[in-house]
This record gives structure tokens, sequence and C-alpha cells, in this order.
């Protein structure tokens, strides 16, 4: 199979969309890159902060200039999330071509963006001889050769029944989820996880708008067990570092990562994780960490709930309703019972492998030999 040379990425991130899209669009950017691949990021201007993220990892990143002013409503032909974009799926489709002309003959654009969809990448079939769509929500139409959804949902196979070209390749579930090298790393020299809890993992992502941190680690507070170890993850853009590190401080053995870049060993050495959905669940599940989970969108609703079905999380339900006694309820009962909170880490483990980077790019390869 031949390498894939050239390929474009289109994705944003901010804080309504979280950084959660990116993150795994860097993970199988660096997998194609470490097999040759040139790899080039295209996002609006209002993520010019996050260059320096996607340039630090060796590609190169290039901005699409944002109007002076949002367009008064969004097109009656748009998606539900196309006030993800400062301007119209026209001419965000427009300006990604002009941006593909500049970069040259390209083998692959991977769009992971819930405002474009099918006639967005249709127009990209201009320059674009393959297309990898990434999606979680399967609520719209895609032009694409491949299609990703690497989330767990009851019947998956069905969710894009009659969305899809007949000639595109699906990938679903988490077997394809798209994870940096090192939490297969990691798993490999996992020892097996006896159930007690003596530290606990805090972190809801890139973004936490409505301070979630907080919530659990008041929840953490109101146990009064001083002998519990905590670290807690924060997004460099949280509004909210000053109150959690005022909250850290309170606590005996807590312990406040900004900005970490070594998530996968903060999960190795817990025992138990507090947080929301997205790529996480899925980094969580390589590592057999057992997780008290809630969903900071709508779309992490149905995989959390899926994860539930399986065992392999303790979901209480949208982060608004949760308060802070039902964490802490949950936590006592897990703390409380070993046998409960091993075989949860063991059902995610069974979830999720580390391998579904390498399984996409060969996919890809794969394609480019057709």
């Amino acid at each position: 199979m031949n390498a894939v040379q050239r390929v474009v990425f289109r994705v944003d991130a901010s804080t309504e969309m979280g950084m959660g899209h990116l993150m795994r669009c860097l993970s199988l950017a660096r997998d194609l890159a470490d097999d040759g691949a040139n790899v080039f990021f295209l996002l609006r201007s209002h993520a010019a902060r996050l260059t320096g993220l996607i340039e630090g990892e060796g590609h190169s990143a290039r901005l699409l200039t944002d109007p002076d002013r949002r367009p008064d409503a969004p097109a009656a032909d748009g998606t539900a999330h196309a006030h993800w974009l400062p301007t119209t799926w026209q001419k965000d489709a427009e300006q990604t071509l002009e941006a593909v002309d500049r970069i040259g003959p390209v083998d692959w654009l991977v769009v992971d963006h819930y405002a474009l969809d099918a006639k967005w990448e249709h127009m990209q079939r201009q320059r674009a001889p393959r297309i990898l769509a990434i999606d979680d929500l399967a609520d719209r139409d895609h032009d694409c050769d491949l299609l990703l959804d690497q989330n767990l949902v009851l019947n998956m196979e069905r969710r894009y029944r009659g969305r899809l070209p007949p000639a595109c390749r699906p990938l679903l579930g988490p077997a394809c989820a798209l994870l940096r090298p090192e939490f297969a790393g990691q798993r490999k020299s996992l020892i097996g996880r006896s159930g007690k809890v003596g530290r606990i993992l805090v972190c809801y992502g890139g973004s936490d708008p409505g301070n979630e941190t907080a919530k659990a680690l008041s929840a953490i507070q109101s146990l009064s067990l001083p002998w519990l170890a905590v670290d807690v993850a924060v997004g460099l853009s949280n509004p909210h570092t000053d109150s959690i590190s005022a909250l850290c401080r309170e606590m005996p053995l807590a312990e406040l990562h900004r900005g970490a870049d070594n998530m996968a060993e903060l999960m190795t050495r817990a025992d138990l994780a507090i947080g929301a959905g997205g790529v996480m669940s899925w980094e969580r599940c390589c590592l057999a960490l057992p997780t008290i989970a809630v969903d900071i969108a709508d779309n992490q609703t149905g995989a959390l709930t899926a994860l539930a079905g399986c065992g392999a999380v303790a979901y209480l339900g949208s982060a608004p309703s949760v308060t802070v006694d039902q964490i802490a309820g949950t936590l006592r009962s897990m703390l409380d019972d070993p046998a409960r909170t091993r075989a949860m880490g063991e059902a995610a483990r069974a979830l999720v492998d580390g391998l579904g980077t390498s399984r996409v790019r060969e996919a890809m390869r794969s394609l480019e030999s057709v």
C-alpha cells in the first residue's frame, strides 16, 4: 500500500466546541506524519491561539479569515450547528478551496466539524480526491470516502444508513478511537487495578465553561478523607483556574495541572476519574480507569449512556442537573465497593486497545492503492 503524502485537516476549536475535535485530529496527524505525510491544518481565525499547539507538533497551521460580522441568521440549508461558523458554509468552502490551492495537490482532506456536511464536502471534490469525515452525531449527510465515528452508540451500524455515498467505508466504534500513542504505550505497562481508590483524577477536558471541576472538588472535599490524593487537570484557557486553584489549596493532597501534556501518565496513576464524555472517555477506557461521568454537551449523552450500559462508567446525567451530593454519594459507594470499581475498569478496558489511530491510517492507505 502507498503512504499518504499530503493531508489537509479542516477543524476548529473554541470554548463552545471544546478541544476534542482538534485533539483527535492531532492524534491522527501525528500518526500520518510519522508515516511520511505532510500535514496542514485549516482553522477559522478565531482559533488563532491554537496555531502554536499545531506547529509544535510539526504541522503547518493556516487561518481562514473571519468576517467582520456574523451573518444575521444561518442559511436555511445549514446544519443544526451552523452557528459554530462565523460565516456561511459556502464561504467557508470557498476559503478552504483557496487555501488548498495555495498548499498544492493533496491526497486527503479530513473534516471534523459539526457545521459542515455533504454540500461543503461536495465542493471540496474539486481539489480533494479523497475525503475522510469525522462525525459523532449522524444528523447530516456526508460526501466522503471514509466516515469515522469512534463512539459507542446503540445500533451504531444503522446510524448513517442513507447518509453516505454507496462507496463510502464507515469506520465505527471505539476500536477506531483516535488516541495519542502514549495511551497504547501506558496500556502495555499497566498493572492490574485492584479497585481500591487512593488517587482520583478530576478532568473535564480542555474547556469547562460550567466549572464542573469545582463541583467535583467540592464533592470530594465533603467526604473529609484527608488521605485521598487528587490530580486536577484543566486546560490553559479554563476561565475558572483561580477559583479551582484556591479549592486545591484547601485539600491536603490535591495538585493542579494546568495545560497538562501527560494525561496518559495521570490516568495511569489514578484509581478513579471524575469527568465528562468526549475523547477522554476512550482515553480512560484504554487505561482501564473507572469513571464517574457527566455529559457537558448533548453529543456526549449517547456514548455515555452506552458506556454505562456496558458497566464501564457511572453516568450521572447532564452536568447542570447533577449536584455535589450526587457526585459525593456515587464516589462514596465506589470507595466502599472495590469489586464494583475494579469491574468497571475491566469493562472499560475491553472496549479500547489504543490502536484505533493506526487502523484509520491503514484504511486511508488502502484507498490510496485503489
